[in-house]
């Protein structure tokens, strides 16, 4: 996997290839035109299909006249203060989305679960702990099982050594000694938010609240590291993870169309968007 990161005084961009997309996170200037044209021609050079900006909210209509149109918007995701995600789609082929009725559908019945006031009880033979650089390879044969592909290498043990060397919690739950299912919050630290993501569990073990275990828990992390802003984006085609964001509290805000390379494809990813209490 490629991802290059160039950050200025002026913009912060990530260059994806494999999951083909240019994301502008971060920006400031007063010539929406130019940095338009700059992120169309890094995407050109290297056969990149979509260009994403997190814009100022106050920017939406000029980046519209420039071709690119909102998505959906991380309301909490600048310390708080809102993104709205405009992209722009230079391989007409990554505009298509299918099925959009059935995805829709899946986001009204999340809509309707009734959310939790505190974490499902936990059968007593799985235990809720904190994961640990040992548990790395475990992990990554737990993601290697559940997803074909990813949108980060998450099936690598040293990837994910990395991440929680740099401001990645991971929660697990286990069986019998072994981790059965795992989620974690990824803080971006400039923005004080944090990305709830990597949710999966063996599929021996679905559908017994899990992953609503470890969100919690992953929540109750961030609160103490002072991280009150949280989003997540969610599979559209998964009525199981968009039912459980919504059970835990969090507020569907737009759906990002062929975003990432998952489960052998790319995939619409719904956001979900939560602020705790601290």
């Amino acid at each position: 996997m490629n991802v290059v990161q160039k950050t200025t005084p002026d913009a912060a961009i990530e260059l994806d290839e494999y999951n083909s997309r240019i994301k502008l996170m971060r920006y400031q200037t007063d010539d929406l035109e130019r940095l338009a044209l700059h992120l169309e021609e890094l995407a050109k050079e290297r056969g990149i299909g979509k260009v994403m900006i997190y814009a100022d909210p106050e920017d939406e209509s000029s980046f519209e006249k420039l071709g690119f149109e909102k998505e959906g918007e991380i309301s909490v995701f600048f310390n708080g203060e809102p993104a709205f995600i405009l992209s722009r789609f230079l391989d007409d082929r990554r505009a298509v989305t299918k099925d959009e009725e059935k995805k829709d559908s899946i986001v009204e019945m999340a809509e309707q679960t009734e959310t939790l006031s505190q974490p499902p009880e936990l059968d007593p033979a799985f235990t809720l702990r904190h994961a640990t650089p040992d548990d790395a390879r475990e992990l990554a044969e737990l993601y290697r099982l559940v997803f074909e592909t990813y949108p980060t290498p998450i099936h690598e043990e040293e990837f994910i050594r990395e991440c929680m060397q740099n401001d990645v919690y991971f929660s697990v739950v286990l069986h019998e000694g072994k981790i059965i299912s795992s989620a974690s919050a990824d803080v971006f630290t400039k923005y004080n938010c944090a990305e709830i993501t990597d949710c999966a569990t063996h599929p021996d073990y679905r559908g017994k609240g899990l992953l609503s275990a470890i969100i919690f828990d992953l929540e109750q992390r961030m609160k103490q590291a002072g991280v009150p802003n949280l989003f997540s984006l969610t599979r559209a085609v998964s009525a199981g993870m968009n039912i459980v964001m919504a059970k835990l509290g969090f507020e569907y805000q737009g759906r990002l169309i062929q975003n990432s390379h998952i489960a052998g494809q790319f995939e619409d990813m719904n956001i979900w968007v939560k602020k705790l209490k601290i």
